[in-house]
């Protein structure tokens, strides 16, 4: 769309070609697959990234087997084990119980329910590649199926947590010099939903523990635990705001919780309506009053997992009642509400557990049970650009401008989470392009209305696929004052940028191409659109970086020219 701008003055000086990537098949946003792991029961799958370049995967079999399958950047193929054999854990929809933490990058602690109503655990570590026997740390009759929570506050501390048969939460603690102590309650009786509860435990910071659940109600509590706080406990949801079952109609609840910074908790949830709702603690919010993140029936009951890949975001999955892994993403950078993106296709989960693992800031692995008792999981990564820069009729002109101009948008979307790649440079004459008519330039990324010249100049994609975007930096636009203009031919990605556009012109051209169309304003001033990278005049810009906002980054990332 034109932009009418502030110019500034172009430099003259020689600059060579240069072809940095060759042509790819872009990927796309999601990416799922089957794992070689059967028989698994819809009633518990966790997963654990010991370190960025590994993943375990733990689930019960059919038969109360608790089994893993791993996974090794180093070695990328999925291995399937058996932890403890069949008869350990206690099987069934409504059964189960599993919790599993990596202490340290080299070592591994998995817990589950008996069918005696006990807790066991096997560990493993890289210097015994087999698993430990099982050994008991509560007695029989001391946990109710169907939930564990564990957590290392620190490499020599482990700290799990159940619901008891009086609707209490049990816990027992391990470290070196005790070993496992016996088991005690911290909260009373009667306070835990316990057919088909949820627990969720964070440890936000060395040797402090923040324990979630949900109430008989169908409200949530808290309690935390550090050298000055023995449990002590609160409300942080009202009654009603969970979805429960009963006797006569049991279904799994679902509640995490994670910290994003040492400073800051988040707890999700699924509501009665199926939708999510959430609250938060930080030093200047004390859990305000819970709000909604998801519509009404975006959630089947049973399955909600999060992680924060890095300090200030959260990325949150479950399961949709038509079977597909719905993300919800949240970063501070961006103003605005989540970004949404579908993580597998209708049909691929069965309503249930699912877990999501941050390995890396730049990735994310999901894993669910499939309607065959297969195990499945998803993918995502960061999504980049590719743009190739062609200068034309510029035979001299110094490259410095559009190169700054190129980190500049490099910057912008970086805060959307997408890169912006360099696939080639290369300077071209065209007869008849030293100015370029690219009326009338209309302000939508579905149009594809263009003058002749700028057809023109669309059929020089010489490096470019038919998903790269070419941006064709010329020495003058008509209609005067435009400094650029992204409308283009249908499967002929491209902008026309003007040389001594303003520094975010290329940026902003970028963004209609891919997806963006110009912020809409309805009634004036619009001041609160001035420093949005969409708006039409950055002469009004206040901050250092113009802004993204969630709505974009989704439809940056379903947009089909950006790619893994």
């Amino acid at each position: 769309m034109p932009l009418f701008r502030r110019l500034r003055p172009a430099v003259v000086v020689l600059s060579a070609l240069v072809l940095v990537v060759s042509l790819l098949t872009p990927a796309h946003a999601w990416t799922d697959f089957v794992l070689p792991a059967t028989g698994a029961e819809n009633n518990t799958l966790v997963s654990v990234a010991r370190k960025p370049g590994n993943l375990d995967v733990f689930w019960i079999r059919a038969d109360g087997a608790v089994m893993t399958t791993v996974w090794s950047d180093s070695w990328p193929a999925w291995e399937t084990r058996m932890v403890a054999p069949a008869g350990s854990a206690q099987a069934g929809s409504f059964s189960g119980g599993l919790a599993a933490v990596a202490r340290n990058p080299d070592h591994l602690d998995v817990f589950w329910i008996r069918p005696d109503s006990g807790v066991s655990t096997s560990w493993w570590d890289t210097a015994t590649p087999q698993w430990a026997l099982p050994r008991s740390i509560s007695p029989s009759r001391s946990a109710m199926y169907g939930t564990l929570a564990v957590a290392a506050r620190n490499p020599d501390q482990l700290d799990v947590f159940w619901i008891t048969p009086g609707q209490a939460i049990g816990t027992t603690a391990w470290n070196p010099a005790h070993d496992w102590r016996q088991y005690w309650t911290i909260t009373p009786n009667a306070s835990v939903h316990a057919l088909g509860g949820a627990l969720s435990v964070v440890s936000r910071a060395r040797d402090h523990l923040d324990l979630f659940w949900i109430r008989p109600d169908g409200g949530v509590s808290t309690t935390w635990w550090h050298a000055q706080a023995n449990w002590p406990s609160r409300s942080i949801a009202p009654a009603g705001h969970v979805k429960i079952g009963s006797s006569r109609a049991p279904l799994r609840s679902a509640l995490t919780a994670i910290s994003r910074r040492p400073d800051h908790l988040d707890v999700f949830w699924i509501g009665p309506d199926g939708g999510i709702g959430t609250t938060a603690w930080n030093p200047h919010a004390n859990w305000p009053a819970p709000w909604p993140i998801a519509w009404p029936g975006a959630a089947a009951p049973g399955g909600l997992s999060a992680t924060s890949r890095s300090p200030g975001q959260i990325d949150l999955v479950w399961i949709a009642p038509d079977g597909r892994v719905q993300h919800l993403s949240y970063d501070e950078r961006l103003p605005g509400a989540w970004t949404r993106l579908t993580a597998a296709s209708a049909q691929r989960a069965t309503p249930g557990p699912i877990s999501l693992v941050g390995r890396r800031p730049d990735h994310l692995d999901a894993f669910y049970v499939r309607p065959d008792r297969s195990v499945g999981s998803a993918w995502w990564h960061t999504e980049r650009v590719r743009v190739h820069l062609k200068l034309v009729n510029l035979p001299h002109h110094d490259m410095a401008p559009i190169t700054n101009a190129l980190n500049d948008a490099r910057t912008v979307f970086a805060t959307a989470e997408l890169g912006v790649e360099l696939g080639s440079v290369e300077r071209i004459q065209v007869t008849g392009m030293d100015d370029v008519d690219v009326r009338p330039c209309l302000a939508r990324p579905d149009n594809h209305q263009v003058s002749t010249e700028q057809a023109t100049l669309a059929s020089y994609r010489a490096n470019a696929s038919a998903t790269d975007v070419v941006l064709y930096v010329v020495g003058s636009i008509t209609p005067a004052g435009v400094a650029g203009c992204g409308s283009y031919p249908v499967g002929k990605p491209n902008a026309v940028i003007r040389y001594d556009a303003n520094r975010w012109t290329l940026a902003h051209e970028l963004g209609h191409v891919i997806a963006l169309s110009h912020v809409p304003c309805g009634v004036p001033p619009c001041n609160q659109y001035f420093n949005r990278l969409m708006w039409d005049n950055f002469g009004f810009l206040t901050k250092p970086v113009p802004e993204l906002v969630a709505d974009e980054k989704t439809l940056l990332y379903e947009s089909p020219m950006t790619f893994f």
